[in-house]
C-alpha cells in the first residue's frame, strides 16, 4: 500500500512531472495525426488514379496489331466484361495562327494544364470507350458551360472539324470557350525505303483542313475525372481522327482498355488478358522484348502510389525522432527525482521497505507518466486527425493562412484515416520505451544502500 501511496504523492508533488507527461502525449499525438493524414491522403489519390484508369490496360502493341482481332481474343478471357481500343499520341495544342512559347516553358510541367500547350492526345471510340471507362461520368461532372452537349456524341465533328475534350481545368486556365478551335502541332514516325524511319510533320490535309497548316481540332467540350495530373496533360479525339491524321490503317490500334467484372479478381485478369494478347498476336513464350504487356491499374500506377507510400513510412521514422526525445526528457525527470529521494530512500529502508518496494515505487512512477501521456496524446490526436478540417478553416479565417492547400491536391477537405492497428502499436511502442525508461532509474534507486542515503540526509 505504501508504494501507492508514495508513487503519488511523488508524482503530485512535482510539477516538473508534466513535462514527461507532454514529451509522450506530443509524441503519440503526432505519430497518430501525421500517420492518419498520410494515410488519408494515400486512399484518396488511390481513389483519383482509380477514377481516371481502366481496370486493365494493354500496351506496347505492334503496329500489326487489329482490334478487331485481339477484341475477339479478350472478350473470351474469363472475367472480362468489355474492351475498347485507343491511340496515344502528342503533341502542343495553341490557337490557329499562334506562335507556340520558347523551349523553357515547354519543359515546366503541368499539373492542372494551362502551363504547357504539351498535352497527350488520346484516340478513342466514345461508344466502346464508355463500355471500360467511367467517360459519361467524367463529361458530366464539369461546369454546365464547358458541358458537352450530346452526351452521346461527345465526339462528333461541329461544322466539319473534328472534335477535341479538354481537361476542366485546363480549359478554365487557358480561358478555352466551347466553339473555340486548337492546332495540334504534332509529327508521326514515317519508314523510308531503306527500312530507316523519320519524324514527318503531320498537316491538316488528312482530316479535312489545310494542307500546309496543322491539323485544327474544335472544343467540344470538358471532362473532369478528380485525379489531377491526369486533366490537366490529357486531350481526347476520336479514333477516326486520329488515325486519319496519323495516316493509319482503319482497324489500327495501339492500346487497350479493359473492364472486369469482379474488381477483386483484377490482378489475375491481366495476367488472363496478356497471354491472350500475345497467342493472338503470335508471340512465343519468353520473348519479352517490345511484346504485349497487360497492367492493372495498381500495378500501372505502382510507381507514384508507392512514392507516397514511401513518404508516410520515411514521416513515420522521423516522428520516431519526437518518441526518442519524450523518453530521453522522461529518463531526466525520474532520475532527478531519484537523486532528490535520496534520503526517504534510506529511511525506508530502514523502516523495513525492500529494495524491490523501493524500486515499485519509482518504476510505477515512470509507468503513470507514460500511461497519462498515452491515453491524453490518443485522444487529442484522434481528435485533431478528425477535425483537422474545421481547424484549417478557423486558421484561414482568423489569419488568412491555408495551413494545408487541399486544391494543389485537387481535395475538397484534408484527408484522415485512422488505423486502429496503427494507434495500438503506437500506444504499444510508447508503452514498452517508458517502461524501459522507468526501469534504469528506478533499479538504480532499489540498489542504494541505506546507510549511505541516511549519511547522506
Amino acid at each position: 500500500m505504501y508504494r501507492l501511496f508514495l508513487a503519488a504523492r511523488y508524482l503530485l508533488s512535482r510539477p516538473i512531472n508534466l513535462l514527461g507527461i507532454g514529451g509522450v502525449t506530443l509524441g503519440v499525438w503526432a505519430l497518430i495525426v501525421v500517420v492518419s493524414i498520410f494515410s488519408g491522403f494515400l486512399r484518396v489519390v488511390g481513389e483519383h488514379v482509380r477514377s481516371a484508369s481502366a481496370d486493365v490496360s494493354v500496351w506496347f502493341l505492334p503496329d500489326s496489331a487489329r482490334f478487331h482481332d485481339l477484341q475477339t481474343a479478350i472478350d473470351e478471357v474469363p472475367n472480362v466484361a468489355a474492351c475498347s481500343p485507343r491511340l496515344v499520341h502528342f503533341g502542343l495544342l495553341n490557337r490557329p495562327g499562334e506562335t507556340p512559347p520558347p523551349p523553357p516553358l515547354l519543359g515546366r510541367g503541368a499539373m492542372q494544364g494551362g502551363d504547357t500547350p504539351f498535352v497527350s492526345v488520346l484516340g478513342v471510340d466514345p461508344d466502346l470507350d464508355r463500355k471500360t471507362t467511367a467517360l459519361d461520368a467524367w463529361l458530366v461532372a464539369v461546369a454546365t458551360e464547358l458541358r458537352v452537349k450530346d452526351l452521346q456524341k461527345p465526339l462528333a465533328r461541329i461544322d466539319g472539324l473534328p472534335a477535341i475534350l479538354l481537361g476542366e481545368e485546363r480549359m478554365a486556365r487557358s480561358g478555352l470557350r466551347i466553339g473555340d478551335k486548337l492546332a495540334l502541332s504534332t509529327g508521326r514516325v514515317e519508314r523510308g525505303e531503306g527500312g530507316g524511319r523519320s519524324l514527318v510533320q503531320v498537316t491538316g490535309e488528312a482530316i479535312g483542313g489545310n494542307r500546309q497548316d496543322a491539323p485544327v481540332f474544335v472544343v467540344a467540350g470538358a471532362f473532369h475525372t478528380r485525379h489531377t495530373g491526369y486533366d490537366g496533360n490529357t486531350a481526347f479525339v476520336h479514333i477516326e481522327d486520329l488515325r486519319a491524321m496519323l495516316s493509319l490503317p482503319p482497324d489500327a490500334v495501339q492500346e487497350i482498355s479493359v473492364k472486369v467484372e469482379d474488381p477483386a479478381d483484377t490482378e489475375a485478369t491481366a495476367d488472363r488478358v496478356q497471354r491472350a494478347v500475345r497467342r493472338e498476336l503470335g508471340f512465343e513464350r519468353g520473348q519479352f522484348q517490345r511484346a504485349p504487356l497487360a497492367y492493372s491499374w495498381h500495378e500501372r500506377h505502382r510507381g507514384f502510389l508507392e512514392g507516397v507510400e514511401w513518404q508516410r513510412a520515411l514521416m513515420k521514422i522521423i516522428l520516431i525522432v519526437i518518441m526518442v526525445v519524450a523518453a530521453v526528457l522522461m529518463y531526466a525527470t525520474l532520475s532527478m527525482m531519484v537523486a532528490e529521494k535520496t534520503s526517504d530512500i534510506g529511511i525506508l529502508c530502514a523502516l523495513g521497505g525492500s529494495p524491490r518496494g523501493v524500486m515499485t515505487v519509482f518504476l510505477s512512477c515512470g509507468l503513470s507518466i507514460t500511461a497519462i501521456g498515452i491515453v491524453l496524446g490518443t485522444v487529442i490526436g484522434c481528435l485533431s486527425a478528425i477535425y483537422l478540417e474545421e481547424f484549417r478553416q478557423f486558421v484561414l479565417w482568423l489569419a488568412g493562412v491555408d495551413l494545408f492547400p487541399v486544391k494543389v491536391y485537387n481535395l475538397d477537405r484534408v484527408p484522415h484515416e485512422l488505423d486502429p492497428l496503427w494507434i495500438l502499436q503506437v500506444a504499444g511502442v510508447a508503452l514498452l520505451v517508458g517502461a524501459i525508461v522507468s526501469a534504469l532509474p528506478a533499479f538504480r534507486a532499489a540498489r542504494h544502500d541505506p546507510l549511505v542515503s541516511l549519511r547522506g540526509s
